[in-house]
C-alpha cells in the first residue's frame, strides 16, 4: 500500500544542492496524504540557507519560499515536506470551508431580484512546459537481418499534464557487408503520447523522418525515402538528468536495396529498432 501510495505522488524535482527531492517526495507522502495530486518544483532561493518551492495541481499554482534550520541534506528534505504538507493542508482548507448558518442581519429582502451581471473572469494559470534534449544510439535489423546501426540526437517538451510530447530527432544510419557501405542521414519530427508514473514517463511515439543514404563501392549510388518510427518510449527523470528507452519498429518507404560489385546490402519495409539515449531536462517555462 506504500508503495502504491509513493508511486501516485506527483512529479517532485529539485535543482537546489541541498535539498533531496526523493526524500522530500517520501517524508511528504507520509504526512499529507492530499500531496498525491501535486507536482513540486524546488530550486534556491535569494538568501542563504532559503529554498524556494512551487506546487502545481491541474490550474493551480502555489509558490513559497523556506528558510531551513537544519545542517544536513536529510534534516533539509524533512524539514521542508512537513513545511510543505502544512501548505497544502491550509489550502485544502481554503478549497472547503465549514458550513456558516447566514447571517439575519445580511440575509437580503426576498423582494430583492438576484444579480444578472456575470462574475469577472479569472485568468488561468499558464501550464508549464518543460523541454529535454538528449543523445544516443540505435540499432536495427529486418529480414534479412543486415543490421544498421547509429548516433541520434533528439529533444522535446512536455506540455500541460505531461500526456504530450513533440519530439525532433536527427541521426546518422551506417550499415557495412564487406566492401560496400551504407552511410546517411534521417531527420524528422513527430509526437510521443503517455503519462508520468512518479519519476517515469511511459508511453509511445510516432516519429516519421525524411532520410538520405548513399551506398558506396566503386561507384556512389543516392537514395531519398521516408522512414517512421513506431515505437514504446520509456524516460526516467531525476536532478536534471534524463535517460530515455526505446523499442520498435522502422518502417521504410519504400525499402531500401544497396547493390556492390560483389555483396549487396537490404534495409526491408519492416525492421526492429532499440534506442537508448542519455540527456538532461530544461528548466520549466
Amino acid at each position: 500500500m506504500l508503495l502504491a501510495a509513493i508511486l501516485a505522488l506527483g512529479e517532485v524535482t529539485s535543482r537546489a544542492s541541498s535539498i533531496d527531492a526523493a526524500a522530500v517526495r517520501t517524508a511528504l507522502e507520509l504526512r499529507a496524504p492530499d500531496a498525491a495530486a501535486w507536482d513540486v518544483a524546488i530550486d534556491d532561493g535569494a538568501k542563504t540557507g532559503e529554498v524556494r518551492a512551487t506546487l502545481r495541481r491541474g490550474d493551480e499554482a502555489i509558490d513559497r519560499s523556506f528558510v531551513l534550520a537544519a545542517s544536513d541534506t536529510d534534516g533539509r528534505s524533512r524539514e521542508l515536506a512537513a513545511a510543505l504538507a502544512l501548505v497544502i493542508e491550509q489550502h485544502e482548507q481554503r478549497e472547503d470551508p465549514p458550513e456558516r448558518k447566514p447571517d439575519p442581519k445580511t440575509t437580503p429582502s426576498p423582494r430583492a431580484e438576484p444579480s444578472t451581471k456575470p462574475p469577472p473572469d479569472t485568468p488561468r494559470p499558464r501550464q508549464p512546459v518543460q523541454g529535454w534534449l538528449a543523445i544516443g544510439a540505435r540499432v536495427g535489423a529486418g529480414s534479412p537481418a543486415d543490421p544498421d546501426g547509429g548516433v541520434t540526437l533528439r529533444g522535446g517538451m512536455f506540455w500541460g499534464r505531461r500526456h504530450v510530447q513533440p519530439i525532433a530527432s536527427i541521426g546518422t544510419v551506417h550499415a557495412r557487408r564487406g566492401n560496400l557501405k551504407l552511410d546517411g542521414v534521417r531527420t524528422g519530427v513527430g509526437v510521443a503520447g503517455g503519462a508520468p508514473l512518479g519519476p517515469w514517463w511511459i508511453g509511445g511515439a510516432v516519429i516519421p523522418q525524411l532520410s538520405w543514404l548513399r551506398a558506396r563501392d566503386r561507384v556512389p549510388d543516392d537514395d531519398v525515402g521516408l522512414t517512421t518510427e513506431i515505437a514504446a518510449l520509456g524516460q526516467w527523470r531525476g536532478r536534471g538528468l534524463l535517460v530515455g528507452l526505446r523499442l520498435g519498429v522502422d518502417v521504410n518507404t519504400p525499402p531500401v536495396r544497396a547493390r556492390g560489385t560483389q555483396q549487396h546490402l537490404r534495409l526491408g519495409p519492416v525492421r526492429f529498432v532499440l534506442g537508448i539515449e542519455v540527456g538532461f531536462t530544461l528548466a520549466p517555462r
